[in-house]
């Protein structure tokens, strides 16, 4: 009966205050929210990821907290011996551990019978103690944020897609609709991971399409229902590639924006269709600027930090969110 009471308590504290939580699918135990991402990275990388959402690598300051993250972890990954990271650690080894957000360790739950020598922790999901783990290690991991003072980065941002078909076959409509959805699957990672307005442009001539130069901040809601523009085997989809930096150059948001700004560009343009102009990694209207390569795109001019996601998976999409919201910072 005393095992019982000791679950029951933290299960009724944390439907109480569920509702403080940002997103639906995270936890508070006690006086922090938790979520947990469904993949694994090495420390720093986990650290960096947390970071982009606003949130800290889990900081843990009860058993309780410690046992529900314990339990949780073990119920997603189906695995009763595994091991997460958490936002412990120390500069050396001679040094004493801080919390991701700063705060000194005032309470512990180190395993005196696991290594506890390194300098990055880790927590076991049988039995919610810690030990220090190699920083290379690829684990799942926690991130923490207190309801209270932490709150989503508020991001207005422009998706161009390179359209690219004169006289456009069946064939060019479905490899671009995969394009458009890949974008649109980006838009659905950024918006859960920030609080995202913006727009998304194909820069083609479709004939209800206006200028390029004034684009809407539509709330999510709005983005996601922007439809693919492709109507037919006779639209002229074409993004004049020689234009884009002129263009972008002159943009301006409509209304204006006081959020952070930015734009992802989803090229799967050769180097030479871009007519030797570059896009720059920064304008007037979108203070960043990421790249993204599809369909066998090697580059685009002018940018260094694009990214490749071949695949177009759900992790691709996480990893251009990853580092559009890095370079915010």
């Amino acid at each position: 009966m005393t095992t019982q009471s000791f679950f029951l308590l933290p299960v009724f504290l944390l439907s109480f205050v569920n509702a403080q939580c940002y997103n639906a699918e995270d936890s508070a135990i006690g006086d922090l929210c938790y979520s947990f991402p469904r993949f694994q990275m090495n420390f720093q990388d986990a650290q960096n990821y947390c970071h982009s959402q606003n949130q800290n690598l889990a900081v843990i300051h009860t058993s309780t907290q410690s046992s529900f993250l314990a339990t949780i972890v073990r119920t997603r990954s189906n695995t009763t011996n595994a091991k997460f990271w958490i936002g412990l650690s120390r500069s050396s080894a001679n040094s004493s551990y801080v919390w991701d957000d700063r705060t000194p360790l005032s309470w512990s739950n180190f395993n005196p019978n696991a290594p506890r020598d390194g300098r990055y922790v880790v927590e076991s999901t049988a039995n919610a103690k810690w030990q220090t783990e190699t920083a290379s290690s690829l684990l799942d991991f926690v991130c923490s944020y207190d309801p209270f003072t932490t709150g989503l980065a508020s991001v207005t941002c422009l998706f161009m897609v390179d359209l690219q078909s004169a006289g456009i076959d069946q064939s060019a409509i479905t490899t671009y609709r995969s394009f458009y959805n890949f974008a649109q699957l980006v838009g659905s990672k950024l918006n859960d991971a920030s609080d995202f307005s913006g727009y998304l442009d194909t820069f083609g001539y479709s004939s209800y399409l206006g200028n390029h130069d004034m684009f809407s901040s539509l709330n999510y809601d709005d983005f996601k229902n922007i439809p693919f523009p492709i109507d037919g085997t006779d639209d002229d989809i074409d993004m004049d590639l020689k234009d884009v930096d002129s263009t972008l150059a002159n943009a301006v948001w409509s209304p204006p924006s006081q959020d952070q700004t930015c734009l992802i560009f989803f090229s799967a343009a050769p180097v030479a269709e871009f007519g030797g102009t570059t896009i720059k990694s920064s304008y007037n209207s979108f203070t960043t600027v990421v790249g993204v390569l599809l369909g066998g795109a090697t580059s685009i001019p002018g940018l260094t930090n694009s990214i490749s996601v071949s695949s177009m998976t759900d992790a691709d999409a996480q990893a251009v969110v990853l580092k559009l919201l890095e370079s915010l910072q």
